[in-house]
């Protein structure tokens, strides 16, 4: 029974892909390392564990704001989940961000990035206006995603956005940044709540043939231990 059940963890291992041992975004929800209040970030920081702040207006304002809901809840403004955002101009300005540290792929593999973006209306000083951010993979932009704020009164509102990828199997590197369009908010641009996951295996919706393989392979062999058993004298 114990090469049974060490046969059907192996089959349940490979079922999960080979990009389960790779290395993955972390802290996407930036509960690490933990603030007291609002901590101000500024370029080429590496506070955030698995983040790099940067900034691609230099010559400016480069700061970004590390806030906990503490902060300014009372104001109406906090994250999307957890206890911890960023708000993504600092003080003021726009063209700033962070950067993911590199992210393990497989080639053909296709992922799907998930962000929720925050724009603000803030007790006592009014509306900050709509929000865009724009997303890079690796320094290439590849969309800007708007949040329309739809609040009259003080509050924050999120807005979830998704991106898919096919992977050419380098890892790659996650920036957001406030955009730089006039459009966008200069006072409040929200980041929370990251997520990077694969949604279809390398050139298909469905797991590899190896993984299928072992996953059989294991339950088979499972069933046949199952019906010995029941089939054993009493």
């Amino acid at each position: 029974m114990k090469r049974m059940a060490f046969l059907a963890a192996l089959a349940a291992a490979g079922a999960s892909g080979p990009a389960s041992a790779a290395s993955s975004l972390i802290n996407g929800g930036f509960e690490q390392p933990g603030s007291a209040g609002v901590v101000y970030l500024h370029q080429g920081s590496t506070f955030l564990p698995g983040w790099t702040v940067v900034d691609s207006t230099p010559g400016g304002d480069d700061e970004i704001a590390y806030q906990n809901n503490a902060a300014f809840g009372g104001l109406g403004v906090v994250g999307s989940e957890g206890a911890h955002f960023l708000e993504l101009t600092g003080v003021v300005g726009r063209g700033k961000g962070v950067k993911s540290d590199a992210i393990d792929t497989v080639a053909g593999a296709t992922y799907r990035v998930g962000f929720d973006v925050g724009a603000f209306f803030v007790s006592g000083q009014g509306s900050y206006g709509d929000v865009t951010l724009d997303l890079r993979i690796d320094d290439v932009l590849v969309g800007s995603f708007t949040n329309t704020l739809g609040l009259s009164a003080a509050g924050s509102d999120w807005q979830r956005f998704t991106h898919d990828f096919v992977a050419t199997g380098a890892p790659v590197r996650l920036t957001f940044l406030a955009s730089t369009a006039l459009t966008s908010s200069y006072l409040g641009a929200g980041l929370d709540n990251v997520t990077f996951d694969t949604i279809a295996g390398p050139g298909t919706g469905v797991p590899e043939p190896g993984a299928w393989a072992l996953a059989i392979l294991g339950f088979g062999l499972a069933g046949a231990g199952l019906r010995r058993r029941r089939s054993a004298p009493a």
